[in-house]
C-alpha cells in the first residue's frame, strides 16, 4: 500500500487507502490516515468531524496533552468551570467556537464522556496586548454516571469569521492529563466493627 500525502497546512496526516489525496478539509473522506509527527494511524468520520484510534477514542496528538498543574476533586453533582483564556490581536471574530471535553485520555485517545461547544465573539483588539484579553468558560456538572477514570480535559478553538481554523485539525487545542480525582461513586466504609456488646 502507497502512503499518500494530506496537504495540509499543519502537515498532519497522510492518506493510508491507495489513490486517495486530500487537498482541504472540505475533501476529507472516511477513512484510516497517519499523523507524520507520531505515525498513528487514526480512522476520519466525516460525520462526527473528529479522528478516531485504533481504540475508538478521538485522536488528540500527544503534543497537546499536557501534565495537569494541579487535581481537582469531584463527585457526581459537583460543578465544573473550565475557563479558556488567550492573547488576542486582529480583526472583530464572529461565531468562534471552543470545544470542552471531558473524558478518559490514554493509549487509545481520548474517549469523550461530556462535551460542550460555546460559540462567542473576539471584539477588534489593534495593540498587543500584555497578558491573556479573551476569556471564555463552560461549567459541567458531573453526572451520577461518572466512571472514576474520567480524569482528562481538553479544550479546542475553531471556526468563526474570519476563521480561526480548522476544527478537523485545530491550529488552537490544549490539554491536561490527570487533572481530575473522581471521588462519591461508590459507597466508602472504614473502620467497621462491633462498637460495643452489654447486658442491658
Amino acid at each position: 500500500m502507497t502512503l499518500k500525502t494530506l496537504a495540509l497546512s499543519l502537515n498532519m496526516a497522510k492518506v493510508l487507502q491507495e489513490g486517495q489525496v486530500a487537498v482541504l478539509e472540505e475533501s476529507l473522506v472516511a477513512g484510516w490516515y497517519v499523523d507524520t509527527n507520531t505515525g498513528q494511524q487514526v480512522f476520519y468520520d466525516p460525520t462526527r468531524r473528529n479522528f478516531y484510534t485504533l481504540g475508538g477514542g478521538v485522536y488528540i496528538p500527544l503534543g497537546y496533552m499536557n501534565p495537569a498543574p494541579k487535581q481537582v476533586t469531584l463527585a457526581p453533582g459537583d460543578n465544573l468551570k473550565i475557563s479558556v483564556s488567550f492573547k488576542y490581536t486582529g480583526p472583530a471574530v464572529t461565531g468562534a467556537c471552543i470545544r470542552y471535553c471531558v473524558g478518559v485520555y490514554g493509549t487509545f485517545g481520548f474517549d469523550e464522556q461530556l462535551v460542550a461547544i460555546e460559540s462567542f465573539n473576539i471584539p477588534q483588539v489593534v495593540t498587543a496586548p500584555s497578558s491573556p484579553n479573551v476569556t471564555n468558560y463552560h461549567t459541567f456538572v458531573i453526572p451520577t454516571n461518572v466512571g472514576t477514570n474520567w480524569t482528562g480535559i481538553y479544550v479546542k478553538m475553531y471556526g468563526g469569521t474570519p476563521s480561526l481554523g480548522s476544527e478537523v485539525i485545530p491550529s488552537y487545542i490544549f490539554g491536561y492529563q490527570e487533572a481530575l480525582v473522581i471521588v462519591g461513586t461508590q459507597p466508602t466504609i472504614t473502620e467497621f466493627k462491633i462498637a460495643d456488646f452489654a447486658k442491658v
